[in-house]
């Protein structure tokens, strides 16, 4: 947990530290890029510092705040059951821990297969990326102009090292005050959230946008489709149509069961009424 922190927080050495101080340094420098843009990417870097380093320090530098641990009931000669089934924190199986030591290792290592060029690397995924990016295959393939871009490599690897300053300072002020607010003063937080009242509810509450988006659009959705849909449209139109033409062949059909009594008077009178109909019928015909 301690190596995942460091390494988003893009603490110097881990793997985050490249990519971040790499996307910045695009952002700022690259022909879309504007230091807006990499303003924005160091307050985040800022923010995302702080937030990792307070999950750390809350985890595993404070008071316990789960549930309390139910004693165990089995003899001593048993194995423990490490906490399953009572709430109480226990260590993962190997399937699950193994993972993440392999990921661990690579969040050490796996940036330094990316050094920039400030720092004296060769940046071998940006190389790795070069035929699907044509500025970066140009330039690795020598048609660019090298006379006018010596000058302002090195002014550019200067302002580069000076802006990968500037993020690692920012990666350190948020560890260091998730440090003071959940280390060093734990009252603090409290109390700073007593004094924004209505400020920190609507950040608490992230800006209500959940509640203004399930009232503005869930809401009406749901009561659209209970009532149109479903009980309009399907209960009524499709199930009520369905179900009164099978209401009607039952009528029908039990209307007309009643010829078959297994009375023989009953069927000659049947018949009869039959074959006086088809004279009529005939007899109106040769009438016309």
């Amino acid at each position: 947990m301690l190596i995942a922190t460091c390494a988003i927080a893009g603490i110097p050495g881990l793997s985050g530290f490249f990519s971040k101080d790499e996307i910045l340094w695009q952002a700022f420098s690259s022909p879309h890029g504007h230091w807006a843009f990499w303003l924005i990417g160091v307050i985040t870097a800022f923010m995302t510092s702080f937030y990792m380093f307070r999950l750390l320090f809350m985890t595993f530098f404070n008071e316990y705040r789960g549930p309390v641990a139910v004693q165990q009931t089995q003899p001593e000669t048993q194995p423990h059951n490490h906490g399953s089934g009572h709430g109480e924190p226990h260590e993962s199986p190997w399937v699950m821990v193994a993972p993440l030591l392999l990921l661990a290792v690579l969040s050490i290592v796996g940036g330094y297969i990316g050094v920039p060029k400030a720092l004296h690397g060769s940046n071998q995924i940006e190389h790795f990326l070069a035929p699907v990016m044509p500025a970066i295959a140009a330039e690795a393939a020598g048609t660019a102009h090298p006379e006018q871009e010596q000058p302002q490599a090195a002014g550019e690897s200067s302002l580069e090292l000076t802006l990968t300053g500037v993020s690692v300072a920012v990666a350190f002020a948020g560890l260091g005050l998730a440090w003071f607010l959940y280390v060093k003063r734990r009252d603090l937080p409290a109390k700073i959230a007593d004094s924004l009242g209505g400020l920190y509810t609507a950040v608490l509450n992230k800006y209500y946008v959940d509640e203004i988006y399930g009232a503005a659009i869930i809401g009406p959705l749901i009561a659209f489709s209970t009532r149109v849909l479903w009980r309009g449209i399907d209960a009524t139109l499709i199930d009520g149509s369905v179900n009164s033409g099978a209401r009607g062949v039952r009528e029908i059909g039990d209307s007309l069961r009643h010829q078959q009594s297994g009375n023989l008077r009953s069927y000659a009178g049947w018949i009869t009424a039959g074959a006086a109909l088809v004279i009529l019928y005939m007899v109106w015909m040769g009438t016309r």
